[in-house]
């Protein structure tokens, strides 16, 4: 049997090396981020502290809808910009909260365009029906909207064509005042039928709120085309408003003589006058 040996040759003052090739990429690549995070943050801290302080407001882009009876000027000052102001100290959202304290404003929105511009776009609130309060013993026309917020007064009421809601008592009446919790289904009721029935909405002249208890009220319908006025129950829409209508048509065409036709109930009740 054979024994097969391999033999080994060594070399006396060699030295085997190793070449860490990754480790020195590693290193330069580490050394590439730390100089490009280095120099970016060099560059911020020139542009808040050198750039941005020069950057200042000198374009306010102000859009008011016809409904909204301010001038740019009056809205730049609402607003708190007299121009000049550092681009990066505006707070859109403070600006906002700011405008919308004012009982025309609705809505507000601010922009700020880089690197000089803040854009302001209003939206107004539109007048829904008209009321009458005593203020000092006085009586003056007030305006509200479908929010029930009223934001007109006196002399800067914009539309007496609306349909009148009276019955309503304020405590610490001031503009801006929005309509007591209870009436606001009414208001709704009176927007749903404004949009699905225009021309039953458009034959009331008036509504007043005839309180029977606490919470509780009668609504007393005044038609623009008549002198006989129609009690409903509580439920405003367009099936008890047209219910009503053709009632007091009916009891019109009859020639009967009749302050109030009565609708709160299924029989439809009228009184003479006589009586």
């Amino acid at each position: 049997r054979e024994t097969i040996m391999s033999s080994i040759d060594i070399y006396p003052g060699y030295t085997f090396q190793v070449k860490h090739k990754n480790r020195t990429v590693s290193k330069k690549l580490l050394l590439f981020i730390f100089l490009f995070i280095f120099g970016l943050a060099s560059m911020e801290a020139v542009f808040l502290l050198l750039i941005s302080p020069n950057l200042k407001v000198d374009k306010v882009q102000v859009y008011v809808p016809a409904s909204v009876a301010l001038s740019s000027s009056e809205v730049k000052e609402l607003a708190g910009i007299t121009g000049g102001e550092s681009f990066f100290s505006i707070n859109s959202k403070e600006i906002e909260n700011r405008l919308v304290e004012c009982n025309l404003i609705k809505a507000a929105k601010v922009e700020k365009k880089f690197p000089s511009t803040i854009k302001i776009v209003l939206e107004g609130r539109t007048p829904f029906a008209l009321s009458f309060i005593d203020i000092d013993g006085c009586t003056v026309p007030v305006t509200m909207d479908r929010d029930g917020v009223i934001f007109e007064m006196g002399d800067r009421v914009s539309d007496y064509g609306l349909p009148v809601i009276s019955g309503l008592s304020f405590q610490d009446f001031q503009l801006g005042t929005r309509l007591p919790a209870i009436f606001i289904p009414y208001i709704l009721s009176m927007e749903s039928v404004k949009k699905t029935s225009e021309d039953l909405f458009a034959r009331i002249s008036e509504i007043k709120f005839v309180e029977k208890g606490e919470g509780v009220f009668d609504v007393v319908i005044y038609p623009d085309d008549g002198n006989i006025r129609a009690r409903t129950g509580a439920e405003l829409n367009d099936v008890t408003l047209r219910r009503a209508f053709t009632a007091l048509d009916v009891v019109s065409g009859l020639g009967k003589h009749t302050d109030e036709v009565d609708c709160r109930t299924d029989k439809i009740v009228y009184r003479d006058k006589e009586d």
